[in-house]
């Protein structure tokens, strides 16, 4: 009995360390399928989605196509409104007879393109049309028409004066049916491609609001009266800063004494760039005008004991500089 007991546990031990395998190992198998299971995945999420549809649509057609004759170059520009997304370029095509012909592809990114290699005097026609990522392209856009002539010179001897409001620039003529478009700007050498003139001026002189803040820059260029823009080369820059402007002096004044106080006044000035009046009163031969007081408005009240002379002078001030000082005011209390 002893002998089949200790068969049976030697048994049972086996049985057991079987059991204890078996488990580890099955352990270990759903784990490695854990981990494949996880690699697939991984793996098919980097894969790319199928194309769609929209990718095939053709895109839409640039508007707006626009052109213009500057100096040797031919300017052109457009608009596109549409998405983007599946758009990879911009085809520009350009035509001397009714055959056109692709000179050049700009990004998605670009609305302009300038054309160098043109010949005086010869007529030409230009398109655009857009591409896609699959290269499909988009029906015409609109066809701008231009025959480039010889341009007339750049504006000589520019000048200008400051108004009271106001800013009058003129210039020399550049001959007979010649026209002429302003540009302005904050920062030096660097201008939009369109004139602040709504329409091309006639005669050499335009005026122009004054900016009296910070400095602006001014150029002008000589034009065909044509169709479309041609334009020859820019004039001269010039500078307006306000940092020179020098208001009239103070004129027209009056003096109402009251006890021991007196109020004096004066027109104020026509320059609505000043920004307030400086008032003088004189120490003596030797020191001379000493500034005693300041005022936003063309009068101040001065108050003293009386028997006491006061000789006064006044200027007005514009964004930095001021005026020759007035006529000597005196007062007696």
């Amino acid at each position: 009995m002893k002998t089949v007991s200790t068969q049976r546990s030697a048994f049972s031990s086996k049985k057991l360390k079987f059991c204890s395998l078996f488990t580890v190992h099955y352990s270990l198998i759903a784990v490695y399928c854990l981990l494949f299971a996880a690699c697939i995945m991984l793996v098919s999420c980097g894969k790319k989605t199928p194309p769609t549809l929209k990718a095939y649509e053709k895109p839409s057609a640039p508007e707006a196509v626009k052109a213009i004759h500057r100096e040797d170059r031919i300017l052109l520009s457009w608009s596109y409104t549409s998405k983007k997304e599946n758009l990879k370029e911009f085809h520009i095509l350009r035509a001397e007879d009714s055959s056109f012909q692709k000179i050049a592809s700009v990004t998605k990114e670009e609305n302009s393109y300038t054309d160098v290699k043109f010949k005086t005097g010869t007529p030409y026609k230009y398109k655009v049309v857009a591409g896609s990522l699959k290269n499909i392209l988009s029906e015409d856009s609109n066809v701008i028409a231009i025959k480039p002539d010889s341009v007339p010179p750049a504006p000589k001897n520019i000048s200008f004066t400051v108004g009271n409001d106001s800013l009058h620039i003129s210039w020399d003529s550049a001959g007979e049916n010649v026209l002429y478009n302003i540009y302005r700007t904050a920062e030096k050498g660097k201008y939009s491609i369109n004139p602040i003139n709504k329409e091309p001026l006639t005669a050499p002189k335009y005026s122009d609001n004054l900016e009296t803040s910070s400095s602006v820059y001014y150029t002008i260029r000589s034009l065909l009266n044509k169709e479309f823009r041609s334009e020859g080369h820019a004039s001269r820059e010039i500078m307006i800063d306000p940092s020179t402007f020098i208001p009239s002096k103070p004129q027209g004044f009056q003096t109402v004494v009251a006890d021991d106080r007196v109020v004096i006044s004066w027109k104020e000035n026509p320059e609505m760039w000043v920004t307030k009046y400086r008032i003088y009163d004189k120490v003596n031969e030797k020191d001379g005008f000493k500034l005693v007081k300041e005022s936003a408005t063309p009068a101040f009240t001065l108050r003293e004991k009386t028997g006491t002379r006061h000789t006064l002078r006044i200027t007005a001030v514009g964004p930095v500089k001021e005026s020759e000082p007035s006529e000597v005011i005196t007062v007696d209390f």
